[in-house]
């Protein structure tokens, strides 16, 4: 039985927010609060985003740290594939107004990559450190 199939709902799960996240950042949230345009600090990728952490933080404790960091890994490499096609893709049909250049769509796809990277394995790690602690328990 391969990775992808014994752990499958981790994996869609996973790839379903890294996807949903990918393309819901293109689109910033409409509004104001006072005098702060929220366009201009927040997207409808913010409200997405958090439940990758909440699959790792899942799959962590269902089989351990080792599937959960593998999981991670398919997350990263689908927001990278993500942060690649996306954006020509959304521009082409009309639903962005501008389409990255590709030396910066490069870099943003790396930048956003290494960010996504560090952080859930981070969290891998202090979620498997704080599980063992008794207190948690």
């Amino acid at each position: 039985m391969s990775f992808f199939s014994r752990y499958l709902p981790f994996v869609a799960a996973m790839a379903l927010v890294v996807v949903a996240s990918n393309i819901l950042v293109q689109f910033p949230l409409q509004g104001a609060i006072g005098g702060l345009s929220l366009a201009d600090i927040l997207t409808w990728g913010a409200f997405t985003y958090p439940f990758s952490f909440l699959v790792t933080d899942l799959a962590n404790r269902r089989y351990g740290p080792a599937v959960a960091r593998r999981i991670v890994f398919v997350g990263f490499t689908a927001a990278v594939i993500c942060s690649v096609v996306i954006p020509p893709l959304l521009f082409r049909y009309g639903l962005i107004e501008f389409e990255t250049a590709a030396d910066r769509l490069v870099r943003i796809a790396a930048a956003s990559g290494t960010a996504f990277l560090i952080a859930q394995l981070l969290d891998v790690t202090v979620f498997n450190w704080l599980r063992r602690q008794s207190w948690w328990r």
